[in-house]
């Protein structure tokens, strides 16, 4: 049976039981031919350069060919490998922006429009972040949810963002980002006078 006739699960197989590196080989080289266009095109949707994109997508594939005994076939052969694909170019991704820009827990809260001293000072830096993620997934739409999630918790600069996600107006993620944050603001109002209110409520009950 040649190999283009084996499912990718049957390659990886024929792969251990030969017990040698994968690279070169016929089990590899159909696994490299069958995936490599639809990695690279993941690729190229997070770093918006083909030249960088082939590179990742390398790198990928040299990932998953070093880890390959971790793939146990709970899953299909192509959700592992795209997982492989999804961490490499994410984590490309965040080193990139890290270059440009150093991302920290305050930025975070800051798209809030508070500092840490604008909360009440009672309330501890995890209650704070605590109130922010509830305010995430209560006032957001999905949409703004997740480009807030992949900008501020995954790191990913805003252009890879609107790439990934193929946006097609104008403004990209920064869109959901502006409409995010003045809904965000609101919320911390509405919020903040709810919590002054309940302290005069508990002051005047004393």
């Amino acid at each position: 049976m040649t190999t283009t006739a084996l499912s990718d699960e049957e390659l990886v197989a024929k792969y251990r039981e030969a017990g040698g590196p994968p690279q070169g080989t016929p089990f590899a080289d159909e696994l490299f031919s069958r995936h490599y266009s639809r990695v690279a095109l993941w690729c190229l949707r997070i770093a918006g350069d083909r030249d960088a994109a082939a590179d990742l997508a390398q790198e990928v594939f040299s990932r998953a060919w070093m880890n390959l005994d971790h793939f146990r076939g709970e899953s299909k052969f192509t959700t592992w490998l795209y997982t492989v694909a999804r961490n490499h170019c994410f984590n490309s991704a965040k080193k990139a922006e890290r270059s440009r820009e150093q991302a920290t827990d305050a930025e975070t809260l800051d798209l809030l429009g508070n500092t840490p001293a604008a909360f009440d000072s009672a309330l501890e830096r995890a209650q704070m972040i605590e109130v922010a993620e509830g305010m995430m997934s209560t006032e957001l739409t999905p949409i703004e949810a997740q480009v807030m999630t992949l900008h501020f918790s995954e790191e990913l600069p805003l252009d890879a963002i609107s790439r990934l996600l193929r946006m097609d107006n104008p403004s990209g993620a920064k869109a959901y980002v502006v409409s995010a944050k003045r809904k965000l603001k609101a919320a911390v109002e509405r919020w903040r006078h709810s919590q002054s209110a309940r302290k005069g409520a508990s002051h005047e009950g004393i």
